[in-house]
């Protein structure tokens, strides 16, 4: 992807502060866009209610971008 400078880390912090997530770029506009890798592992990734509801249920799952 062809970003901004200082892009990501506005994404990261506003998906931050709403307790939201970062949708990964390889599925955007897919009928089952997944939450970015770098995003789920980054130290944010506490702070997103998807995340953690996953977790806490047991059904976060991992797929391969298309």
């Amino acid at each position: 992807m062809d970003l901004q400078p200082g892009r990501v880390a506005a994404m990261v912090a506003e998906a931050s502060a709403a307790e939201g997530h970062v949708i990964c770029h390889s599925t955007l506009g897919t009928a089952e866009p997944a939450i970015c890798r770098g995003y789920a592992d980054g130290p944010d990734r506490h702070r997103s209610l998807a995340l953690r509801l996953a977790r806490a249920l047991g059904t976060l799952k991992e797929v391969d971008p298309p």
